[in-house]
């Protein structure tokens, strides 16, 4: 009886140092879950992000404006990039007609280098409603680009996604592993 005693007060800090380095391995992995999923999901979100942005306003405004009209451009306005605070920006301003009343429109998302494109046309499309909420609709290069990069951006996700999955799969075999030894 004095025996197994001993025996099982030898194993005690044995089993002390199998469950601490099992917390350390949990703590590694959630470390590997974070860095390996979090921090590239966050990547994707500031690359794609500007895409889903784009596809969205383009389908809701598509939607609301049902007007195709031929507009000109007629100035430009100067501003600072939104991207670089040391960088120039030129801003078309259109002109457009509709049932014979003259309307402007400057669209906040379109940056020219210079004034060479003055007197330039473009489509634009109009709310009959509402004539002064207008947009100009992305080109189909355009189009395809921004959904190029969503789908970039799904198969990033299912990636990570897959990658986070087996990591936990791997985690709780090496638990089932560790507690059947030491059963």
């Amino acid at each position: 009886m004095d025996n197994n005693n001993k025996i099982f007060a030898k194993e005690a800090p044995a089993m002390q140092k199998i469950k601490e380095e099992s917390r350390l391995n949990l703590f590694v992995i959630i470390a590997h879950i974070i860095a390996f999923s979090f921090i590239p999901i966050l990547a994707v979100l500031l690359i794609c992000g500007e895409s889903f942005k784009t596809m969205h306003e383009y389908y809701v405004m598509k939607k609301k404006c049902d007007v195709a009209l031929r507009g000109t451009i007629v100035e430009f306005t100067e501003s600072v990039s939104d991207f670089d605070p040391h960088e120039t920006v030129y801003r078309p301003v259109f002109l457009y007609e509709y049932h014979g009343q003259e309307y402007r429109y400057q669209p906040y998302d379109m940056n020219m280098g210079d004034e060479s494109a003055l007197g330039k046309k473009y489509t634009i499309m109009i709310n009959s409603d509402d004539p002064y909420n207008a947009y100009i609709p992305p080109s189909k290069s355009e189009i395809r680009y921004n959904k190029a990069f969503i789908k970039a951006g799904a198969i990033i996700y299912l990636i990570i996604g897959t990658g986070v999955v087996l990591l936990i799969i791997r985690f709780v075999r090496r638990k089932k592993c560790l507690k059947q030894d030491n059963a």
